[in-house]
């Protein structure tokens, strides 16, 4: 049938031309015969075949404007795809199996749904979960299929694109001032007029066959490749692609696929910013399931991380519970990767001084690992930007500190009440004393009137229970409630206590160690006063090392953090009951073993009960990959997280999920 749809695509050309030629050119190129003949063979073939394409000369669809583009909702979510630079990881990732190498296309994504075999809708891909509709616009695709020889619904998945050419054409035309063909095919789709679309020759191309249904029964072919070739068969333009399979014997083979596919889409002038591996048999993809970002049936290998250019319209500095304050770009939005940026964290102030910034200045953004936006360049170097001088909170001085050879800003004033809400919220919040119905509101107008000013006079506020319940926005039931959360938090264990005062560096699972290690030494010396012997052991300067996870700068860290607030933390242990949590083991099977844990579990609920399930079994949980880290469970072993690569350096073995229920390791 491929054949056959060949003709019919050069017979839609040729007549097209001949028409353009006469109506446009008043030429006439072939006789009225002639051209008559290749009509009527055009519309026998499509008859035959099904297949009718948007462009062809049977059809005679006006055109159509509409007042607005309206959201929609997807019939199944459009994800962005996981990403790597690295053509070594690119291959790992499909270990042996088979799979399809395909062209990335830098265009615009859309999906487009067919019944009863003829075109019913298009959306754009938006967000991923909505987009808008462009049906209007598809109509005027250069090259897509009106009706197809498929009776039930169908769904494709693929790119509206502008070729290079024609790109080129257009500038010169119309003299925009689009930067590149994804920019130009972005604009053109979502016009309300699809004149527009019509006259830029947008053309779509397929890369996924979705699903075909008819009367509830799934039609979809077992295969990718299978797919393509019926995708083909019904008219699309697929996407340039070619089979794939790693042996031990075809070393190379996977560079020498994507530079032939390269030269297939620089032959057809067809816009790719990298390669698209995905595994072959679909049903083997989807077992994999998805991330909350992208499906793990495909692998995305850019051939470069590109840097979109935006000019800086400010620099926002903002001051947490530690005093550091951090400077955010601002700047004139752009889409990366399908959504719309306009802030980026700079870190610190070296990062603003080897940029030479300055406000004004062209500067360039990429999404570090395709998430966090972080800017690159800075085209212009103007250098004019002057570093604040007072904190933008208290507007106390500010100094300049180093930090492992980086230049951060602190603010100076140990009562900024930027550091004292950012310090009490952080004591108040779930992960640390869990004080319901404290929320940042309530908090703001309670150190405003002078109630709050350390962790313990939460614990006090019952004597200024007339003033308070007063305050506009309060009142006694509001008041009472909040008291019963803060006497029920007197009850705590030592872990919560421990993330609740802030040490820098120390997190829930890093302080749930601490309470392990406390609780050893307690039971040896036979005392209760866990919170008193925490205080005491940092007061001496303990070596807090043989806590796994715990390395000599974040031991050093615990220790100055007491010193430096021993009278305020002093002051709380007397308003408080502590307890430390006693690990229930079921075996010692996995005892003095460390894991760490990383990416979506798929066998257990979530990663709460993961760490139950390691630690009940005498294992240990750790934050990050150390030397001491003994495994490191995830899904995804060829990941270019810094866990996996981490692990890569320390030597820490690297499971799945289904390796560790299994015991397989």
């Amino acid at each position: 049938m491929n054949a056959t749809i060949n003709i019919i695509k050069h017979l839609v050309d040729d007549l097209n031309k001949y028409r353009d030629a006469y109506y446009n050119d008043n030429k006439s190129l072939i006789s009225d015969r002639e051209y008559d003949a290749m009509y009527d063979r055009l519309e026998a073939l499509e008859k035959e075949t099904g297949v009718i394409l948007s462009n062809s000369p049977t059809q005679t669809v006006g055109f159509e404007s509409v007042s607005k583009l309206n959201k929609v909702k997807h019939n199944h979510p459009l994800l962005s795809l996981g990403k790597t630079t690295n053509v070594n990881e690119f291959e790992k990732y499909f270990s042996d199996r088979c799979c399809v190498l395909m062209g990335k296309l830098d265009g615009l994504t859309c999906s487009i749904v067919y019944r009863d075999g003829k075109f019913v809708s298009a959306e754009s891909r938006g967000n991923g979960e909505i987009g808008e509709d462009i049906t209007h616009n598809a109509r005027m695709f250069v090259n897509l299929p009106m009706e197809i020889p498929y009776k039930g619904e169908m769904i494709v998945d693929g790119e509206c694109i502008i070729t290079y050419s024609d790109f080129e054409e257009i500038n010169k035309r119309e003299k925009t001032e689009y930067k590149n063909p994804r920019n130009l095919v972005s604009g053109t789709v979502r016009q309300l007029n699809n004149e527009v679309v019509k006259n830029r020759k947008v053309h779509f191309i397929v890369w996924k066959l979705y699903s075909m249904t008819d009367s509830g029964k799934s039609d979809l072919p077992k295969t990718n490749s299978d797919c393509f070739q019926l995708l083909s068969d019904y008219g699309f333009d697929v996407v340039p692609y070619t089979d794939f399979r790693k042996t031990n014997y075809n070393d190379g083979e996977a560079e020498r696929k994507i530079n032939s596919i390269k030269n297939e889409c620089e032959k057809r002038q067809i816009p790719i910013d990298g390669i698209v591996g995905m595994f072959n048999d679909i049903e083997y993809g989807l077992s994999l399931g998805n991330t909350s970002h992208h499906p793990r049936h495909s692998l995305a290998f850019k051939f470069y991380q590109e840097d979109n250019e935006t000019t800086l319209e400010d620099i926002e500095w903002s001051t947490s519970r530690t005093g550091l304050i951090n400077p955010v770009a601002v700047f004139e939005p752009i889409e990366i990767d399908g959504t719309t940026v306009t802030r980026a964290t700079l870190n610190n102030v070296s990062i603003i001084k080897e940029l030479q910034l300055g406000i004004g200045d062209t500067i360039t953004v990429i999404k570090a690992n395709q998430i966090i936006p972080k800017v690159t360049q800075n085209l212009t170097r103007s250098d004019t930007y002057q570093l604040p001088t007072v904190c933008p909170c208290c507007g106390k001085p500010v100094e300049i500190r180093s930090d492992n050879g980086r230049e951060m800003m602190y603010c100076t004033n140990k009562y900024c009440s930027a550091i004292l809400h950012d310090k009490i919220s952080n004591f108040a919040s779930r992960e640390g004393m869990n004080i319901v119905g404290i929320s940042d509101e309530r908090l703001k107008t309670l150190m405003q009137h002078g109630y709050v000013t350390t962790f313990g006079s939460l614990y006090n506020l019952a004597e200024f229970r007339s003033e308070i319940i007063n305050i506009p926005g309060w009142g006694e039931s509001s008041f009472d409630n909040l008291m019963d959360a803060v006497e029920q938090s007197r009850h705590c264990k030592l872990s919560n206590v421990i993330v609740a005062i802030g040490i820098p560096s120390i997190g829930k699972t890093a302080a749930k160690m601490l309470e392990r290690h406390i609780f050893e030494m307690a039971r040896y010396n036979n005392n209760k006063n866990y919170f008193g012997m925490f205080i005491g052991n940092a007061m001496n300067d303990h070596d807090w090392t043989d806590v796994p996870g715990i390395g000599k700068p974040t031991s050093d860290a615990i220790n100055k953090y007491v010193h430096d607030n021993y009278q305020e933390i002093e002051d709380l242990a007397k308003e408080l009951y502590v307890e430390v949590e006693e690990v229930k083991e079921k075996n010692d099977s996995l005892k003095g073993v460390t894991f760490c844990i990383t990416g979506k579990l798929i066998h257990f609920t979530n990663r709460n009960a993961l760490v139950e399930d390691i630690e009940s079994n005498g294992g240990i949980v750790v934050s990050g990959v150390t030397a001491k880290t003994k495994y490191l469970i995830t899904n995804d072993k060829t990941s270019g997280s810094s866990k996996n690569k981490a692990a890569e350096k320390y030597g820490t073995i690297i499971i799945s999920e289904e390796e560790y229920k299994n015991r397989n390791f």
